[in-house]
């Protein structure tokens, strides 16, 4: 449910609630109490959505740090494996001329 609907919601009862109150014959202490119950319904609801969406925006957080961590490992990994290659190609190198230090 997203936050739009939710506030919706929450001016639609207000409106009934309102509506209800002005009908009804109970006493300025019953129609209150209503209008108060369902705010609290109300801002119950918000919260919830609230919290569903912080727990939504943390769990995306967290897939995006874990697939930066993963990209930059792989790019370090890529990056030894190139210089190990180059190495491996120079002390190839050397050796093909009888070099006398074959290391690089």
């Amino acid at each position: 449910m997203n936050i739009k609907r939710v506030l919706l919601q929450s001016a639609l009862v207000m409106v009934v609630a309102g509506s209800l109150a002005a009908c009804s014959d109970d006493s300025t202490d019953s129609t209150g109490k209503k209008v108060d119950d369902a705010m609290s319904k109300t801002g119950t609801k918000v919260e919830q959505t609230m919290d569903k969406a912080g727990d939504a925006m943390d769990d995306a957080g967290d897939k995006i740090s874990n697939k930066a961590s993963d990209a930059s490992d792989a790019m370090s990994d890529t990056a030894t494996d190139a210089g190990n290659a180059i190495e491996d190609a120079c002390e190839k190198a050397k050796e093909g001329v009888n070099a006398d230090d074959t290391d690089c």
